[in-house]
C-alpha cells in the first residue's frame, strides 16, 4: 500500500491509498475500469466455471488468478501454478495428467499430474495458448468432463478441479492460423477477464512506483520516506511501459539501488526501453545482429535485459517460448538466478 512518505516533491500527484477489497492487498490501483474488475472478482470466484485471463505480460494475472482462489469456498483446498509454455511437447500430457510406470522410457514410477495434485482446489494454467495443439483435447474433455487419462492408464480418472487459465497471447490469432482449438477456448473463455496495460493505467504508474521504492528503501537499510523530483515522475508517466508492472519494479529497484538518498531523480531511471517504445541503441544493434541461436552470453544478457521474462524475450526475437527454454536447458542457464540478480 502507498503511504504518505513516498511523493512526488511538487506535491503535484495525488498519490492517495485506493480502496482495497480483501484478499486484494498485492494488487494496488486507483485506475476505474481495474478497480471494477477487482470489485466482480468474488462473484467470479463463487462461481465453478474455468476463468480465462488476457493481458499483455506484467499486467498482474497471476495476481488475479490467486485472488478468484482466495476469494472462493476453494480456498482451504490446494492452487497449483504451472507454466504451459515450459513444457516439452512429448511430456505435457504427463505434466498435466500424470503417467503410470513404465508408460514411456523414462517413466521409472507413477507420477501424478498436475490435475490429480490439484484435486478439490484451483489449477492455474499460465500461457495457456503455448500448449501442445496434441494436448488440447485432453485438456478440454478435463475441463468439460471432468476426467484425465494419465499416460499408459485404460481408464480415465475423475478430478474436481477449478480451472484459471491465462494468456499473454492473442488466442482468436492463434484459432485461425491452427495453433488452438475454437472449442477449447470457448470452454476456457466463459468468464473472461481483460487486464488493462499498465499505460493506461494513469496515476497508477506513480503509486505503484512509489509502493515499489518503498520496498527497495527497506531492502538497501534506508528510511521509508521516498520523494521523485517532478522530472523524474513524468519521465515514468511518459514512458509506454511495454513490460508494465514487471518493468516499473525493475526500473524503481534499479533507481533505489543506485540513488545517492531518498531522492529519485530522472538520471536514476534506466530503462530497457526508452520512452517511446524503442529499446536502448545498443541493444536494438545487438538483437538484430544475433544469430539464429545466440550464444550463452547474448542469452543471459537479454535474459537480464527482461528481468528473465521468457514471453517478453520470445516476442523480441520472435521465436516461440519453448524455444528459448531450450536453449536455456543445453547451455544449462539457470533462470531462477537471472531473476535473483539485481534490478529483477
Amino acid at each position: 500500500m502507498v503511504g504518505n512518505d513516498c511523493q512526488v516533491i511538487s506535491g503535484e500527484a495525488d498519490l492517495h491509498t485506493p480502496r482495497q477489497i480483501p484478499p486484494l492487498k498485492r494488487i494496488i490501483t486507483g485506475y476505474p475500469p481495474f478497480q471494477q474488475i477487482l470489485a466482480s472478482l468474488p462473484v467470479y470466484a463463487r462461481s465453478q466455471l474455468p476463468v480465462l485471463l488476457v493481458g499483455e505480460p506484467g499486467t498482474g494475472k497471476e495476481l488475479v488468478a490467486e485472488a478468484i482462489w482466495q476469494l472462493s469456498p476453494r480456498r482451504d483446498q490446494p492452487f497449483l501454478r504451472t507454466n504451459c509454455a515450459t513444457f516439452l511437447e512429448s511430456l505435457a500430457c504427463s505434466e498435466l495428467f500424470g503417467h503410470l510406470q513404465g508408460s514411456f522410457t523414462d517413466a521409472k514410477r507413477t507420477r501424478s499430474g498436475k490435475f490429480k495434485l490439484a484435486h478439490g482446489g484451483t489449477l492455474f494454467l499460465d500461457e495457456v495458448g503455448d500448449l501442445p495443439l496434441a494436448v488440447q483435447p485432453r485438456l478440454l474433455r478435463a475441463v468439460e468432463q471432468g476426467e484425465i487419462e494419465p499416460v499408459g492408464a485404460d481408464t480415465p480418472v475423475r478430478v474436481d478441479v477449478r480451472l484459471v487459465a491465462a494468456s499473454n497471447q492473442d488466442l482468436p490469432r492463434l484459432i485461425t492460423e491452427g495453433r488452438f482449438r475454437q472449442d477449447l477456448y470457448d470452454r476456457l473463455a466463459v468468464l473472461l477477464i481483460h487486464l488493462p496495460p499498465l499505460r493506461e493505467r494513469g496515476e497508477d504508474i506513480l503509486r505503484l512506483a512509489c509502493h515499489f521504492a518503498q520496498d527497495a528503501a527497506r531492502n538497501n537499510g534506508r528510511g521509508p520516506e521516498v520523494r521523485f523530483t517532478p522530472a523524474a515522475a513524468r519521465c515514468l508517466q511518459q514512458h509506454h511501459w511495454p513490460g508494465n508492472v514487471r518493468e516499473l519494479k525493475n526500473v524503481i529497484t534499479r533507481a533505489g539501488l543506485f540513488s545517492s538518498d531518498a531522492l529519485i531523480r530522472e538520471r536514476d531511471l534506466s530503462f530497457t526501453f526508452r520512452p517511446g517504445g524503442l529499446a536502448m541503441p545498443a541493444l536494438i544493434h545487438r538483437v538484430a545482429g544475433l544469430p539464429a541461436r545466440p550464444g550463452r552470453a547474448q542469452l543471459e544478457e537479454l535474459l537480464l535485459a527482461e528481468g528473465g521474462n521468457i514471453s517478453a524475450l520470445s516476442r523480441r526475437l520472435r521465436v516461440c517460448s519453448k524455444t528459448i527454454y531450450r536453449w536455456l536447458h543445453n547451455y544449462r542457464i539457470d533462470l531462477l538466478q537471472i531473476r535473483a540478480a539485481p534490478g529483477n
